[in-house]
């Protein structure tokens, strides 16, 4: 079932916390409608001509329909197979109590049929009504049960987008790089890692969930800088031997806030467990030979190993206070004089393959200074 297998993707935008109260009175509701409808079958069964019956089996009626309608708004708004699902067993709730008095009529008269003699009052008959109240309550608290941790989740998933907002503003406040680099970045990965899958590899690290994670993840590759001083991030000209060490840093600084971050929102849908490996991974190189620990092949996260060459790309590309930007052509031959060193050989060949769409994003998000 869809709504098992991937709740992030039913759940994405959806406020689900309108729908408690309804829940809690639905499952009020059902676990009364169940206990009534015991006591209407034990209570028949030694006294069945009595006319308090048909009282016991209206009130069973309203209270099943009160549940129904309970659950009509969060049909209309969420649009999710789970909620239509439920509102059919709260609806077939509503059924029985009109159809099961009926049955009790058409025996009393004599014209019920022989093949529907198993609804006779006798103790078969009664283990099997109350078989079908049982089962049926069991399934609508089951579907109230994962509507709860499906709100749960919708809160952590909120929760989530706050945190890696606040933590993108973070970085760029602290960082010289401009919003168009966050954006390009993203796109670029995004576009690496479909190529990447349409060759034929890592398909089943890439698929459709890993790439959208990839995308989200992207924008806190240098989240460490925040731990970087200024006068060594924003220093207008080339970094000397002891800056360049402290700048190095921020690989592991970034992997030390987001590892923090991964611990408040445990078991998430996995962006944070992304950009942990961006973060500490997009400055190794294919030869071992980058930092902050000298990874080699693969070894190195592949998501690091997309952002490297994304984040190379736009580097070379993009104007700075300090440089001119490259052609896209001289980022291309660089670039491919590096496959095998510093970028994954795959990767490289994914690149040149897109690289027309590369020179297309740089166009359309290009910095304005």
């Amino acid at each position: 079932m869809n709504f098992i297998k991937a709740p992030q993707q039913l759940l994405k935008g959806k406020d689900m916390h309108f729908l408690i109260f309804p829940l809690r009175i639905i499952s009020g509701l059902s676990s009364v409608v169940f206990v009534l409808s015991f006591c209407y079958e034990i209570f028949i069964y030694y006294n069945p001509q009595s006319h308090q019956k048909w009282a016991l089996s209206a009130l069973i009626f309203t209270l099943s329909v009160w549940a129904f309608l309970e659950i009509r708004p969060a049909v209309k708004n969420l649009h999710l197979a789970i909620v239509k699902n439920l509102q059919y067993l709260l609806l077939l709730q509503c059924i029985i109590p009109i159809i099961r008095p009926l049955i009790g009529i058409l025996i009393d008269i004599n014209i019920i049929e022989e093949w529907m003699s198993f609804f006779r009052f006798d103790i078969g008959g009664l283990w099997f009504l109350l078989l079908v109240y049982s089962s049926l309550f069991i399934l609508i608290m089951d579907f109230i049960i994962r509507l709860f941790s499906f709100n749960e989740k919708s809160k952590a998933l909120i929760l989530e987008s706050q945190m890696l907002s606040s933590l993108n503003a973070l970085a760029m406040a602290r960082d010289n790089e401009t919003g168009n680099h966050i954006i390009r970045t993203q796109i670029y990965v995004k576009i690496l890692g479909l190529r990447l899958r349409e060759m034929g590899h890592y398909s089943k690290e890439l698929d459709n969930l890993k790439i959208e994670l990839l995308f989200k993840a992207a924008p806190l590759h240098d989240v460490g800088k925040v731990g970087i001083p200024d006068n060594i991030l924003h220093k207008p000209g080339p970094l000397n031997d002891e800056e360049w060490l402290i700048m190095k840093t921020h690989t592991t600084i970034g992997e030390a806030v987001l590892s923090s971050s991964e611990l408040e929102f445990e078991g998430d849908n996995g962006v944070v467990k992304m950009a942990l490996k961006i973060a500490g991974g997009h400055h190794e190189k294919w030869d071992g030979t980058g930092y902050p620990r000298g990874l080699k092949g693969e070894d190195i996260p592949l998501p690091a190993r997309i952002m490297a060459i994304a984040d190379v790309y736009d580097a070379l590309v993009s104007d700075r206070v300090y440089k001119a930007g490259w052609s896209h052509e001289e980022a291309i031959k660089e670039i491919v004089s590096k496959r095998g060193s510093h970028f994954d050989p795959l990767l490289v060949d994914a690149f040149i393959l897109e690289n027309d769409h590369f020179k297309t994003i740089a166009n359309k998000y290009r910095d304005s200074w």
